[in-house]
């Protein structure tokens, strides 16, 4: 969901201290915030998000920019609020075994033996085996669609750096998925294997 012509009223809302425009960001960004959080392994995704909203609040008359830096910030601000949790708890994650619809299953519980249980699970599995940038790469860019220059201004890092870690990411996907070709069918070779461009 977008908020597209209506992000500028949102966003001036936002601003006065309006709730519903609060409220409105946050059904747009939470979910995907949350995905990319989970998928980096945060201790507490749920929480995280919400200092993510509390930072936002706080320095939003610092932003200009339109929905897709707004996005981008969002993402920034994400991306440093994980990175602070590491330097806390003086460890990087080892994996990536959390998951994001752990709160949705508790609400719903799912049979584990589901395909699309079977699918998060290999998911997690197999993006435990990448470098915590190569999967904030990947993520960023297939499954949150950021461009390189987007990516790069996100991380902190150079365009080039973003190509490099995309590349080997990829490219560790690829070696994981062929060495376990009984288990490919439970992921579209798509989610992992795009053009790398």
């Amino acid at each position: 969901m977008t908020l597209d012509s209506r992000f500028d009223e949102v966003l001036s809302a936002a601003a006065d201290g309006e709730d519903w425009a609060w409220e409105e960001l946050y059904r747009n960004l939470a979910p995907d915030l949350l995905k990319f959080l989970a998928g980096q392994g945060a201790a507490d995704p749920e929480d995280c998000v919400g200092e993510v909203f509390v930072h936002m609040v706080r320095r939003l008359d610092t932003f200009d920019g339109n929905q897709t830096q707004f996005r981008a910030w969002a993402f920034t601000i994400a991306r440093n609020q994980l990175i602070d949790q590491w330097r806390r708890d003086q460890r990087r994650p080892i994996s990536s075994d959390r998951d994001v619809v752990a709160a949705a299953d508790r609400l719903s519980p799912v049979d584990p033996e589901e395909p699309a249980t079977l699918q998060r699970a290999a998911v997690d599995q197999i993006l435990g085996g990448l470098s915590t940038d190569q999967r904030s790469v990947l993520l960023l860019r297939f499954l949150h669609q950021f461009t390189i220059p987007e990516t790069a201004s996100i991380m902190g890092k150079t365009e080039g750096a973003i190509r490099v870690l995309q590349h080997r990411g990829l490219h560790a996907l690829r070696r994981t998925l062929a060495e376990h070709p009984d288990d490919a069918w439970l992921i579209p070779a798509e989610t992992f294997l795009g053009s790398g461009q």
